[in-house]
């Protein structure tokens, strides 16, 4: 009986993998498209993300060199007036 038994779980076993395999060889179902439709998109909107960060980023850096520019000349006009400016 143990000899038989072992045999039947052996062939329940293949028959289970060879069932999962053929599953995986089973053309995309329409919840596998509909997945691969929005992980795409979320890609996309990822990329879209980025690219107004960069510009974001590229606006607060040019906001900087006109600030470094305003302090330049504030400094520099404060100098010429003999005006003493307190450290940031």
């Amino acid at each position: 009986m143990g000899r038989l038994a072992a045999r039947r779980r052996g062939v329940i076993r293949f028959c289970l993998f060879t069932l999962t395999a053929m599953g995986g060889c089973s053309p995309p179902s329409q919840q596998d498209l509909k997945t691969a439709q929005a992980l795409s998109e979320l890609g996309e909107s990822f990329i879209d993300l980025r690219l107004q960060q960069q510009e974001l980023q590229d606006q607060v850096d040019s906001l900087r060199a006109v600030l470094v520019q305003r302090d330049s000349v504030i400094r520099t006009l404060a100098n010429l007036a003999g005006v003493q400016l307190s450290p940031r």
